[in-house]
């Protein structure tokens, strides 16, 4: 049975990894692309960085050379993504913007710069209280047209990690249909809800790890 990875790269690779140890053999055909800004980025007078996603973190690393403020992670991909570009002090949030912005709240680490795409999957700053936060865009993504998913008649199962992703499959329509959809979360489910589908499950936790995991159990159910 074969997986069709909807999410961006580098991610995607490191999604395609996990499946492999669990012998799932997987096809890496993102919906959409990411685009890096032309933007410039000034950390004068900023106190901290957060960042929601690794591609966030890839932006930025050919925006500014600045790695010495102490950076609150999204979850263990975006931190991992941030310790190889050169951060040290990284706190790591449990998986999803409402997690990030109560570590901020709780941290207080002063005037924050939140570094993300275009169309963020909500607002950090309204829901960090009390934290000083100026959301700033650096990358977009975009839509992109993916053939060899649609041309593959071994795909079994889908994997969406993100709403803007769900939102790009369910144009898919006919192409969905007989495919599992394991989601990363609620909201990720959602866009697919009135899509033709085999089935639709989301992961327990918003990590991939927890998503790999589900695939695994949704693919050995399967008759």
């Amino acid at each position: 049975m074969k997986v069709w990875i909807t999410r961006t790269r580098p991610g995607a690779e490191r999604t395609a990894e996990r499946l492999g140890a669990l012998g799932i053999e997987s096809l890496i055909d993102p919906v959409l692309e990411v685009r890096r800004l032309d933007v410039s980025v000034h950390l004068d007078g900023v106190d901290a960085l957060a960042f929601t996603s690794p591609n966030g973190v890839a932006a930025f690393e050919g925006l500014s050379q600045g790695r010495s403020l102490p950076v609150f992670a999204v979850g263990e991909a975006t931190a991992d993504a941030l310790r190889r570009i050169g951060f040290r002090r990284v706190e790591i949030a449990g998986g999803d913007l409402g997690a990030l912005a109560d570590l901020l709240a709780a941290r207080r680490p002063g005037r924050v710069l939140a570094l993300g795409p275009t169309e963020p999957a909500g607002d950090l700053a309204a829901l960090a209280t009390g934290v000083p936060i100026e959301v700033r865009a650096i990358y977009e993504t975009v839509p992109r047209v993916a053939h060899a998913a649609v041309a593959d008649d071994a795909l079994r199962a889908v994997l969406v990690h993100s709403a803007k992703a769900a939102r790009a499959l369910a144009a898919y329509g006919d192409v969905l249909s007989g495919l599992s959809v394991i989601a990363l979360s609620e909201a990720c489910a959602e866009p697919l809800r009135g899509a033709t589908l085999k089935s639709i499950a989301v992961a327990p936790f918003p990590d991939d790890t927890s998503l790999v995991r589900l695939t695994a159990d949704v693919l050995s159910e399967a008759p």
